[in-house]
């Protein structure tokens, strides 16, 4: 039986949180004002989603499944606007999550 595997949204929550790790949080910003789905905010997330993807295109880190992310994203924003926000939300509680570990590995590498 084949395992059956729901929307994976990974890849855009990784790279979004990435950004806010480096604290370039414009693109989580303009995601978090999407209110409904008028072709203004449709836009705005359009451009939140391409400007964090220019930050990092760059870098030689992959995302593995980030085209097919950011297409279902754009697909389930369209649908859903209050999404934009929600992912917004899990990328920087990841961001926030992830530095407190780096946080700690500094202050622990600082007493030696």
């Amino acid at each position: 039986m084949a395992e059956r595997r729901g929307p994976n949204f990974e890849p855009v929550v990784d790279l979004l949180a990435r950004l806010a790790r480096d604290r370039v949080y414009g693109p989580l910003d303009m995601l978090s004002r999407v209110e409904d789905n008028d072709e203004f905010y449709m836009k705005m997330a359009r451009e939140a989603l391409y400007s964090a993807l220019r930050y990092v295109s760059t870098e030689k880190e992959a995302y593995p499944g980030l085209e097919d992310s950011i297409r279902l994203t754009l697909a389930v924003i369209g649908n859903k606007p209050y999404f934009a926000k929600e992912l917004a939300l899990r990328a920087l509680a990841r961001a926030m999550s992830s530095g407190e570990k780096e946080g700690e590995e500094k202050k622990e590498g600082q007493g030696e």
